[in-house]
């Protein structure tokens, strides 16, 4: 069976799914143990303007989907290792609530009432369209975006877009590594807020224990020196004794 209704010795994508000006940027993570398929997809996606990762197993795919900040995860169902659905529902019980679309052949009514019930949030059945699937995983972000607080959060002049990862001081674009942007998203959730070392350890890096190392200091001096040097008003402070605070306005 053909996995995308696209190939039939033409192009790969319709023009409907042809890079957009307008597009926001999302970061995606592709879960397919058919390389090419994959390959494929992460390519397709790129081309259109998106940050597209590929896994090829269940397991990879967990610790990749738990670990990274993305917005729309798409998953097999049919996977080594670990099945999709079983990974998704790992991920719900980790309180991990990025929205997945499940990719099968499977396509009977039951097979895709089991798998939204497991936990996916949309059911693709192959062989499948690349401009249906793309404008289905918009949605999927789109939902996201609506159900979070805010899309944009501000703290002075210092502002995180969460749907595009992308971080600006004034007119200085900042790069941040995904774990230096996850930190700096939870401090600006909180801003004015003293947070917590074990805060930090159970939200940014999902431990429930102390690794008894100085990975916080050194991730937090990284932050700093990218998001206040050279600026005359810092806004990330210690706050000896107790944690981390991050606000407009001198101490």
């Amino acid at each position: 069976m053909p996995i995308f209704a696209d190939i039939k010795g033409q192009r790969p994508f319709s023009r409907a799914a042809e890079a957009q000006p307008d597009r926001v940027t999302m970061r995606l993570l592709v879960i397919e143990d058919d390389r090419d398929a994959a390959d494929y997809l992460v390519k397709a996606f790129r081309e259109v303007g998106h940050v597209a990762d590929s896994a090829t197993d269940g397991d990879d795919g967990l610790t990749m989907a738990a670990d990274g900040q993305y917005d729309v995860l798409i998953v097999d169902r049919m996977l080594p290792k670990r099945d999709g659905l079983s990974l998704i529902g790992a991920l719900r019980g980790k309180g991990i609530g990025t929205p997945a679309l499940i990719l099968s052949a499977l396509g009977q009514v039951d097979d895709r009432v089991k798998g939204l019930r497991a936990g996916g949030d949309d059911y693709l059945s192959k062989p499948y369209s690349f401009s249906e699937l793309l404008a289905r995983v918009e949605v999927l972000a789109r939902r996201r975006v609506g159900r979070s607080e805010e899309t944009v959060l501000r703290v002075g002049d210092l502002e995180l877009d969460r749907l595009s990862h992308q971080v600006r001081r004034g007119d200085e674009e900042i790069s941040l590594q995904p774990r230096e942007f996850r930190l700096l998203e939870y401090l600006m959730q909180h801003a004015g807020q003293v947070v917590t070392r074990t805060m930090l350890l159970e939200n940014v890096w999902d431990y429930h224990f102390d690794p008894q190392t100085n990975v916080i200091d050194v991730h937090i001096s990284r932050l700093r020196s990218k998001i206040d040097k050279g600026f005359s008003q810092p806004l990330l402070h210690t706050i000896r004794g107790a944690g981390y605070m991050i606000r407009d306005g001198a101490r």
